[in-house]
């Protein structure tokens, strides 16, 4: 075994490329960002119109109802004072714009002719020659004025056919009609979606459900907390909490401002390009009738670093017209605008915390970069301690105040800051990525797989940035590079060692089917069309080469089987029979073998077949995940590994046929790996685990 080991590497050189599919023009679903990556994720929207998080203006804080006169004024103050140049770009006006009745007698909205003499087409003119975009407001439900000023119920592809020949740039809908009618969010949004998609122009769907259980006893898939599970798919951007605020500037608003705050995070793997969660806008030093201010300048900076932490849409709610200018320097900064705007949009996450406040980590573009938010939730200034490796970094560390725009030297291990009350230090950090293993090295552009035969020889595969299949060995030491096996694949490889030395890996071709291709001996054989049609990676419960059963999610969203020796697909379903997101994970037993998805909610769930072929029910295992599940057999075990909400590693372990809880695997700090991960049986019932970091690097540890 290990004579043929040892030469995978140099034989592997000698294999011609061979090509997997070739990916049929109408193949790419639409709204697919980022079709070959598992992410384990929905197959998310993208209007192609945000590459990253929106920024604008919005009339509902500032103005209320708004006229006309008011929104060219402050749009030109937009551009007068470099806001629109910073990048709060779009005025988005908010309800009050319709006349009453809304609709004129052939059901087309209509504006209101006092407020909007010009009307609105030509008001979208004329904010379009300042070089700004336009949003504008409408709700999901049906026309009720005891709710809502508007509604789009009924009128769904008429209203948005109508934007779209206004060209208007983006569209907000409420819920207030919708949830007085007692409609399902999840529904009406996806129809509304859908009506805006086939409307002819390009346009940011903001969908706005700000019901909480403040509101009454609303069943929880009609509140906005529940909204990560539907937001991803149909829109731009999507609510997480109720109004920050009240159309007046009202005292005591920083406690909402933590509330949004809070109920944002909950959900950060929701978040990434092009989809993005809501928190509610920015409502910096609106001033109250005695003069003072609803947030102080700090509180009302803290909302902005962490609204750009979060990468979060940032649209201004205040009237731009009244803020000090300090004020409007903040909001300008590219530094703190700059972090909002990084093209990974990575969510920031909560990495520490005690009784003064949190720190937050974000990952950003470029080898080993960090924006830290140190956030001083107290009445009293305190210092505050980032400890590097908790950000995922090592070595010496350079440090930038974000804020003050000034280099503040370096450090190791960790940095102090004396942060004020309500306030936050808003910190670049610069150092080496801190990998919990062996580097591999690479530039891989899916999750790895990863092959033990002992100790001191193995393999590791993942896709290459040309999209083929590459490997690496282990032969007493990882190999110093990666070897191109050929092919063209999506996804993460799955691949299984036999006796000898023999490797087989399962793909998914361009062309949407299962492909293997088999190691043994001496050479690479030729790849072998399993067929299916597979939205996401196949995996599969391998026994041997012979006794095998693959799993993969079809083009219905539901988990497809088949077996060695089989060309029969059959579905096994999903769990509530919801589409499940990205790679099923399976492993096998003497007992039978496991299946595991992330379903519609972020959970994981599992489904058993013993010897005989009988199915279980589908069951919850709980938790809340951010990339395809893992399973790995070993010695009577099951392990399931899964990168959590914030980026970090949690394990639960099947033993005697019982589910111990989740813990986390503390090896792993936020962030240190993307997706899924490659996981084989070591010695003594450890795992071998070989992950890709943000960087596209393959490293690998035993857990």
């Amino acid at each position: 075994m290990s004579r043929s080991v040892g030469r995978l590497g140099l034989l592997a050189a000698a294999v011609l490329a061979a090509t997997v599919g070739v990916l049929p023009a109408n193949a790419t679903p639409a709204h697919h960002s980022t079709p070959t990556v598992d992410q384990g994720a929905p197959n998310y929207y993208n209007s192609g119109l945000d590459p990253t998080p929106y920024m604008g203006w919005n009339t509902y804080y500032g103005l209320g109802a708004p006229t006309e006169t008011q929104v060219k004024s402050v749009a030109q103050y937009l551009v007068s004072s470099g806001m629109a140049k910073a990048g709060y770009d779009i005025v988005w006006l908010d309800g009050g714009w319709q006349g009453t009745p809304p609709r004129d007698a052939n059901g087309n909205l209509q504006a209101d002719p006092a407020r909007f003499p010009d009307g609105i087409p030509n008001t979208v003119d004329y904010l379009h020659g300042l070089g700004l975009k336009v949003g504008i407001y409408t709700d999901a439900g049906a026309y009720d004025p005891a709710h809502c000023g508007l509604g789009s119920g009924g009128h769904y592809q008429q209203d948005t056919d109508q934007f779209a020949a206004w060209k208007v740039d983006a569209v907000k809908v409420d819920f207030l009609c919708g949830i007085a009618q007692n409609l399902d969010p999840a529904t009406v949004y996806a129809q509304f979606s859908a009506a805006l998609n086939n409307s002819g122009r390009k346009m940011i769907l903001n969908l706005c459900d700000p019901v909480t259980s403040a509101w009454g006893s609303y069943p929880p898939s009609e509140q906005a907390g529940n909204a990560y599970t539907w937001g991803p798919t149909i829109a731009d951007s999507w609510r997480t909490d109720t109004d920050i605020a009240f159309g007046n500037a009202t005292a005591g608003e920083w406690a909402d401002v933590l509330r949004n705050l809070d109920d944002n995070e909950a959900h950060p793997e929701a978040n990434g390009p092009g989809h993005y969660n809501d928190p509610d806008y920015l409502i910096p030093m609106r001033q109250l009738p005695d003069g003072s201010y609803e947030l102080t300048q700090e509180e009302s900076t803290t909302q902005l670093v962490m609204w750009a932490e979060m990468a979060s849409p940032l649209i201004v709610g205040s009237d731009p017209r009244t803020l000090p200018q300090a004020m409007i320097d903040t909001l300008d900064n590219p530094e703190i605008v700059g972090v909002d705007q990084d093209p990974l949009d990575v969510q920031g996450v909560r990495v520490a915390s005690d009784s003064v406040g949190d720190v937050y980590s974000k990952v950003l573009s470029g080898s080993g970069q960090r924006a830290v938010v140190l956030l001083n939730r107290s009445a009293s200034a305190a210092p505050m301690t980032v400890t590097f490796a908790n950000a995922g970094l090592t070595g010496t560390v350079g440090i930038r105040d974000l804020r003050a725009r000034a280099s503040l030297g370096t450090a190791t291990g960790s940095y102090t800051v004396t942060v004020p009350a309500h306030g936050t230090a808003f910190l670049k950090l610069s150092g080496s990525d801190l990998l919990p293993g062996t580097s591999l090295g690479g530039n891989a552009t899916t999750s790895p797989a990863l092959v033990r035969f002992d100790d001191t020889h193995g393999a590791t595969f993942a896709r290459a940035a040309n999209g083929g299949l590459e490997e690496e060995t282990l032969n007493g030491t990882w190999a110093a590079n990666w070897t191109d096996l050929g092919g063209q694949i999506l996804g993460q490889p799955a691949a299984y060692g036999s006796s000898n030395g023999r490797i087989d890996v399962f793909v998914r071709g361009t062309d949407n089917q299962a492909y293997q291709r088999t190691f043994n001996g001496a050479s690479w054989g030729p790849w072998i069309g399993l067929g299916g049609t597979i939205t996401d990676a196949p995996t599969v419960a391998f026994t041997s080469p012979t006794a095998w059963m693959m799993v993969a999610t079809g083009a219905d969203g539901s988990v497809w089987q088949r077996n060695a020796g089989s060309s029969n697909w059959a579905s096994i379903g999903t769990p509530n029979g919801k589409p499940v997101y990205g790679r099923p994970s399976a492993v096998s037993d003497s007992l039978g073998a496991y299946v595991a998805v992330r379903a519609s909610d972020d959970s994981v769930w599992w489904r058993t077949v013993d010897t005989a072929g009988n199915w279980s029910a589908w069951s919850d295992l709980g938790g809340t995940i951010s990339g395809s599940p893992t399973l790995l057999a070993t010695q009577g075990r099951i392990y399931l590994f899964a990168r959590a909400s914030d980026y970090t590693l949690w394990q639960r372990n099947f033993v005697n046929q019982q589910w111990g809880g989740w813990f986390p695997r503390t090896e792993f700090v936020s962030d240190q790996f993307d997706g899924a991960l490659g996981v084989a049986a070591g010695a003594n019932g450890s795992a071998w685990i070989a992950g890709r970091n943000q960087d596209g690097q393959i490293f690998q540890t035993v857990l």
